[in-house]
């Protein structure tokens, strides 16, 4: 068992105050057991060590928690360090959503590091993040996905409105939107930092349900019951504030869990989960969001860092949160760090002419 973890939370992201929520609950919960260090990463890019009995009201306008300013270093001994002092960590629990924590800019950082990390590769990290790319990875391998249109003034999408506007990376929640028109989708997406890096269409299933199942592959392939979320009685999809503003955030949520659907949505849903983890490398605890209208299931969207982890899916089948989050450490000690190097043995450099002949 490792004593020197840390969590990392915050981050510059849409989603930095969730993720605070998440780190706080997350290091509460190891400390019972282990050596907990507490790594704030701030909405301007700096890295704190705070205490580990912080409230999250304590990050509104309280700059005295903010005392222990990190550096990170990348040189021959790379780390976090306070001061000239370099922090013991053995592994890091990222607890980030959304943004740089969520997209492989972050897992890029721990890499270079030599830090090993809870949660998705870069290379999930990127393609969950990226809902083209990801609807495109999946169409191709017959993954039942709803028409996804990456909107541009050149070209418009090839079905009729009403339409779901999201961010092309971004999460589940901040910044979807339903539109009626291709062209309110093109205003509001000219209008919104949210969709600086692009944004997405897809059409609006009236009358469908969301579904939503935790996934974890350690220590073995393990799906949670379906959730059913119940969207406020004026919403037409699951919002941002359904999800965490009501009731005290994610886990006081209305909800049906265990979702009450046929046996034949459970069998779809078992089915393209099944299929999906063959594509795609899955670590940590995910959430995966799928939509169902009639007996129709659609993939919607893998949540490689959900809120909380969404622990308290599995709480129905008996599994309670500090288990699945030791399960999360004892996986992240098997991560191995090592880079491909076959090939760089010198021949080319031996063999090759001067410099200035190759410039011509």
């Amino acid at each position: 068992m490792s004593d020197n973890l840390a969590i990392i939370f915050g981050g510059p992201s849409p989603e930095h105050d969730i993720s605070i929520l998440t780190g706080l609950q997350t290091s509460r919960v190891l400390s019972s057991k282990y050596q907990v260090l507490n790594i704030y990463w701030s909405q301007d890019n700096k890295w704190y060590l705070v205490d580990a009995n912080l409230e999250s009201k304590d990050f509104l306008d309280n700059n005295s928690i903010f005392k222990k300013e990190l550096n990170v270093r990348l040189d021959s001994n790379p780390g976090f360090y306070y001061k000239k002092k370099k922090l013991d960590i053995s592994l890091i629990i990222n607890s980030c959503h959304g943004g740089p924590g969520e997209d492989g800019t972050l897992q890029s950082l721990l890499d270079l590091m030599e830090i090993k990390y809870s949660g998705p590769s870069l290379s999930t990290s990127q393609l969950c993040m990226d809902k083209y790319a990801f609807f495109t990875l999946m169409s191709k391998n017959n993954i039942p996905v709803l028409n996804t249109h990456l909107i541009s003034h050149k070209h418009e999408p090839g079905f009729k409105g009403p339409y779901i506007l999201k961010p092309r990376f971004g999460g589940s929640s901040i910044g979807v939107e339903i539109v009626q028109d291709y062209k309110t989708a093109l205003s509001i997406t000219n209008n919104s930092t949210l969709y600086n890096h692009g944004s997405i269409l897809q059409p609006f299933l009236e009358d469908s349900n969301d579904l939503l199942v935790g996934v974890r592959t350690y220590p073995e392939t393990d799906y949670s019951d379906i959730e059913k979320p119940i969207r406020s009685s004026n919403n037409e999809m699951f919002s941002y504030k359904d999800k965490y503003l009501e009731n005290g955030g994610l886990e006081g949520s209305r909800r049906e869990l265990p979702a009450k659907v046929d046996a034949s949505i459970k069998s779809q849903i078992t089915e393209i989960l099944d299929r999906l983890l063959t594509i795609i490398e899955i670590k940590g605890i995910c959430r995966v969001d799928f939509l169902s209208k009639g007996e129709k299931v659609y993939l919607n969207e893998v949540n490689t860092i959900p809120g909380s982890y969404a622990l308290y899916l599995w709480e129905h089948i008996g599994l309670n949160k500090f288990d699945l989050l030791k399960d999360m450490v004892d996986e992240t000690q098997l991560k191995t760090i090592n880079w491909i190097k076959e090939g760089s043995d010198g021949t080319a450099l031996k063999t090759a002419k001067d410099i200035q002949s190759k410039l011509g």
